[in-house]
């Protein structure tokens, strides 16, 4: 049972960064890791879809087929990166006994893949 509930984090994560640029402590209990591999995959296709065709300021709504998981997506706003698209969306995702709700950055990749943008470090003072 660890070892799915391990493999589901690690693609939770694969979904969300790059693998080296992630401090996993902040999604260890995080609703997505509820998931099972499956769901995981059609989440992730999901959010893929809302922010190749959804536009800004709309919501889409998504629920796991067995899972007690509902997620809304909410693109907000469209902008480019150089000749990069990307967008901001915001995510909130309840899973009954985990919630997490944040604003994320993501940039298309030329493959056509969304990547999660990480913010740039914050300057020292």
């Amino acid at each position: 049972m660890k070892l799915i509930l391990s493999l589901v984090a690690v693609a939770a994560l694969i979904l969300i960064a790059p693998a080296f640029a992630i401090n996993m402590r902040g999604f260890q209990d995080a609703p997505i890791t509820r998931l099972t591999g499956d769901e995981l995959k059609a989440f992730r296709a999901a959010v893929m879809k809302i922010l190749d065709e959804a536009p800004d300021g709309t919501t889409v709504e998504w629920k796991a087929a067995k899972t007690r998981f509902v997620s809304k997506i909410t693109p907000r706003k469209s902008y480019r990166e150089g000749n990069t698209p990307c967008r901001e969306a915001t995510i909130e995702s309840d899973a009954h006994d985990r919630y997490q709700r944040g604003l994320y950055q993501f940039c298309k990749e030329p493959n056509g893949e969304w990547q999660f943008k990480l913010a740039p470090p914050r300057a020292k003072k």
